[in-house]
């Protein structure tokens, strides 16, 4: 097949209107299909249903993607008029979907009824180089010929990515009549950014007719005959070069297996007695390939499908921390990406200020055009800090020393924004105020505009200290005292040291209500706590703010079953005023927050909550699609025989979903390395009771590879070191009471 060219300016016509209106706002938060069919390519991604359309129409659940821009909104297959009868659908890795159809009763221009269950249609679905491979193979099994029509409809409207989240806006750009060539057409629109985009379809063999964004096709298929259809979909963007592209489906097949191959053999390999699980693994670490996100040299995680298939600064360092026990790369590049685009100065319009990592990096139109600040944006409080951690930590994996020194110019930038500019007022805590009118109101993790609200529904008021956010701030200058002291910086590693001795100290005493046993969730303006019980504190339990004694109450309310719903911990308890269980966050179930949570408890040594939590969130990705968690659930209790209820917007794969399993099962094993020591210690490794054994191989630990057989026996769980190569390295089992 040929390849796709963009068409000149003098070759469009312009339309008065759209040819297709984009769905409007309130049409916005209709539900996600949960079985959804997804194929990803770093920012490029298409969403269709189980039949592999894109229908209805500009909904905001499907559609072709590409930098932040829906490149198709519409593809419908039929045959003879009527939709084909969906047998079964699947993804393999994220990148190519088959789905098997036959079709439904129809009659026949010769006045036959064709039977059901006689024409076998198989339609492949493949992402590579951003381009979208739709191929059909047809078969008879009729012991007559068949002839009958084949239509596929198609449009784009070039929403931006902001519109279909709900985003509304009075103006678009400028939209042509779509050009209608032998083989296939080309959809046209110029965006009030004055770039032209383009949607080119070609089609082979070439259709007998295109009429009204749909080609049709006559097929006769002998008896047991076959015939083959393939389409290829192709977004252009102005000015913006393109990857090399080889029109050839099985060939791009090839290369993204190969791909996949090259990834899976540098990452760590998991096998269990319990091959759900094992394939529950396996398709998270498909997940993390296909979210990766190419700058330069390196890549970076995009955070989730469909709405935030881009760089983010939060969500790409905690799925990178989540990951390094699957593959550090991914937080080496992680941190070198966040680097360059580390903030320089004040810039209100986008939440900027010298030393801050940026919260999220769009281009698309609405970017572009300065109706939303997102290019980059850095409206997040606690991506800094997170960034230090995540240094400190991928330090610890791999003793990459280069790595730090390259990275060490931004980490003193990033701790001067922490005391310089995250803290507004002086009094030792980080907060946040939105300085954007199109910024965010809330700029910790749970960023919807109600999150933060106290107990009698009274929304609090910026600037907001968040007590999870001063947890990051204490654990990363008290990583970076460490860290800054091996590299010869000691008068500054003694300053944090002392300033995160002094931030302990007042958290507690600002933080803790005596009265509820529990930490406020934040401080509003006027400092006062929000006492809400909430899911906040339990990161506290990660970053070692505060006390053993402490850390016990905080997991034992957390283990309470207002915060515990048998899924998973809420956002908030159940018995808060404001406990809502299908909101966004105040209530429903996160799996991150859950491992972040769970991973703390394990560090503490309370083992028995974070297996617990480890076997929730395993059963409740037996219930959504290819096993695989999405962004969040509804917090609603379970009961015998329930199913986790789904969030009517959750994004799926969302990286630090996929990632959830992966830090939790590290955690309840004690792997905790210290490669620049060359020892690797495991320490009270524990299975949950529904795994015999769990055998890890290629863990990287530093310049070394690691095998270890992890096995229970009754209520213990024992390790053997089966193989170290590459250097030197010292295994520790360690079995503490």
């Amino acid at each position: 097949m040929s390849a796709s060219r963009i068409l000149n300016l003098e070759q469009l016509v312009p339309m008065e209107s759209p040819h297709m209106e984009p769905r409007l706002a309130h049409q916005a938060q209709e539900p996600r299909k949960v079985n959804n069919l997804t194929l990803i390519d770093g920012k490029t991604f298409l969403a269709t249903s189980v039949a592999g359309d894109i229908v209805p129409p500009g909904a905001p659940d499907v559609g072709f993607f590409h930098e932040d821009t829906r490149f198709l909104s519409h593809l419908e297959f039929k045959i003879d008029g009527q939709r084909s009868v969906v047998l079964s659908s699947s993804t393999e890795k994220s990148f190519v979907s088959q789905i098997e159809l036959t079709t439904g009763n129809i009659t026949l221009r010769d006045s036959f009824d064709l039977p059901e269950n006689t024409v076998h249609i198989r339609r492949e679905q493949l992402l590579a180089s951003d381009i979208l491979f739709d191929r059909y193979t047809f078969e008879n099994f009729n012991r007559c010929a068949v002839e009958f029509a084949v239509e596929l409809s198609f449009n784009a409207d070039f929403v931006d990515v902001f519109q279909v989240r709900g985003v509304a806006r009075g103006e678009h750009g400028q939209y042509y009549q779509p050009v209608v060539e032998r083989d296939g057409l080309t959809f046209s629109y110029r965006g009030r950014d004055q770039v032209l985009r383009q949607t080119i379809i070609r089609t082979d063999p070439a259709p007998l007719e295109i009429s009204g964004g749909t080609a049709r096709w006559e097929l006769r298929l002998d008896p047991l005959g076959k015939s083959a259809l393939e389409v290829t979909v192709t977004p252009q963007v102005e000015r913006k070069a393109g990857r090399a592209t080889l029109y050839d489906f099985d060939a791009q097949l090839k290369t993204r297996r190969t791909a996949f191959r090259e990834f899976d053999s540098a990452s760590t390999s998991f096998t269990s007695s319990n091959s759900v699980f094992d394939t529950m693994l396996r398709n998270g670490m498909g997940d993390f390939h296909a979210l990766r996100i190419p700058f330069g040299n390196e890549h970076v995680i995009a955070a989730g499908i469909p709405w935030f298939a881009t760089i983010f600064g939060r969500d790409s360092i905690l799925a990178a921390y989540q990951t390094l026990s699957l593959n550090p790369e991914l937080a080496k590049d992680t941190l070198r990406v966040l680097a360059r685009y580390q903030a320089k100065e004040v810039d209100d319009w986008r939440d900027a200020q010298p030393g801050k990592i940026l919260h999220e990096a769009r281009e698309g139109e609405m970017t572009r055009c300065g109706e939303v600040p997102f290019g980059p944006y850095y409206g997040s409080v606690d991506a800094t800090p997170l960034w230090l951690i995540l240094l400190s930590e991928t330090f610890n994996w791999t003793a990459d020393e280069a790595l730090v020194r390259e990275m060490l110019p931004n980490a003193y930038r990033a701790l001067d924004w922490i005391d310089e500019f995250g803290d507004m007022d002086g009094d030792g805590f980080v907060e946040y105020e939105r300085r954007s009118p199109r910024g965010l109101v809330n700029q910790g993790w749970k960023d919807s505009w109600d999150a933060n609200m106290h107990r009698n529904g009274e929304v609090a008021k910026a600037p907001i200290a968040l007590c999870e956010v001063q947890g990051y701030v204490y654990d990363a200058k008290y990583r970076m005292a460490s860290l800054l002291r091996m590299f010869g910086d000691n008068t500054r590693a003694e300053k944090l040291k002392r300033e995160a001795n002094e931030l302990a100290r007042k958290f507690d005493k600002s933080f803790w209500s005596t009265e509820r046993g529990f930490y406020a969730m934040a401080l509003d303006a006027e400092k006062k706590p929000l006492e809400v019980v909430s899911s906040n504190p339990g990161h506290l339990l990660w970053s070692r703010i505060i006390n053993r004694e402490r850390a016990r109450a905080v997991t034992q309310r957390m283990m309470k079953e207002d915060m515990f719903g048998g899924w998973g911990w809420r956002t908030m308890a159940a018995t808060e005023q404001v406990f809502n269980p299908l909101s966004y966050h105040r209530g429903s179930v996160w799996p991150h927050d859950n491992s972040v949570i769970a991973h703390g408890m394990a560090l503490n040594e309370f083992r028995e909550p974070a297996l617990r939590v480890l076997g929730a969130l395993f059963q409740a990705a037996l219930e959504f699609r290819d096993y695989r968690l999405p962004e969040l659930f509804c917090g609603v209790q379970r009961r015998p025989y329930d199913e986790p209820v789904h969030y009517p917007v959750s994004c799926s794969p969302q990286a630090w979903a996929s990632g959830a399993l992966f830090l939790v099962l590290s955690s309840v094993l004690g792997i905790r390395p210290s490669a620049h020591r060359k020892e690797l210690n495991i320490i009270n490794p524990q299975l949950p009771e529904w795994l015999g054994h769990l055998y890890i191989r290629n863990l990287k630990i530093g310049n070394s590879r690691v095998g270890l057989d992890f096995t229970r026996r009754e209520h213990r769980t024992f390790c053997n070191v089966v193989d170290v190569s590459g250097e030197k390295l010292l295994v520790n089992v360690a079995f503490r009471h």
